[in-house]
């Protein structure tokens, strides 16, 4: 009995400890982007990036489209087949009817991903229609990749990020083959 009052008082002295963290954005990255974000291949998809979010903020559609990978846009289409609009988190031009459009945005930083991607952290400022107000500072991030040598924004998550397993395994096929670094192959140097 008393090992099962003490276990007890153990667990209950530390639910708080666990349960610090819980609340916020699901999977909110942490400072790992800055370790990453002077790679070429990091600038690049930072520059990609902030390219389409001007023209989206710029509400020029057809801009922000030539940036999206052309899956992505299969994406969108057989979305709006299959439920009669265009209901896609890199669709901003169905968006900014019924929920939200930009006002304004901020690259906070990059991290290299899997299968040769790149997750940009972006800091964006929405008004939201229902409200009729500003949305500051509300964390999206964004998946971009190289397809026949192209860089292309693939997806977008709003208050989350894209975990490895969710890259290797949603977007297998997607993109350019990338030579694995030694040390992830098994190699030594």
């Amino acid at each position: 009995m008393p090992r099962r009052l003490l276990f007890a008082l153990v667990l209950a002295s530390a639910l708080p400890a666990l349960a610090q963290g819980t609340e916020g954005p699901a999977a909110a990255p942490t400072a790992a982007p800055a370790a990453n974000s002077d790679t070429p291949e990091a600038k690049a998809a930072q520059e990609l990036v902030t390219k389409y979010l001007t023209a989206v903020k710029a509400k020029k559609w057809a801009d922000a489209k030539k940036l999206l990978h052309p899956r992505t846009l299969e994406a969108i289409a057989e979305r709006k087949k299959r439920l009669g609009k265009e209901d896609h988190p890199l669709a901003p031009w169905f968006h900014e009817k019924t929920d939200y459009w930009m006002k304004d945005f901020k690259v906070a930083g990059a991290s290299l991903a899997p299968l040769g991607t790149v997750v940009v952290e972006v800091s964006e400022d929405n008004f939201q229609v229902q409200e009729k107000g500003l949305a500051p500072g509300e964390m999206a991030t964004y998946l971009v990749g190289k397809q026949g040598g192209k860089w292309y924004v693939v997806d977008k998550k709003r208050g989350e990020t894209f975990t490895k397993d969710s890259v290797k395994l949603g977007y297998k096929g997607w993109f350019d083959k990338v030579e694995k670094p030694a040390e992830e192959s098994g190699e030594a140097p």
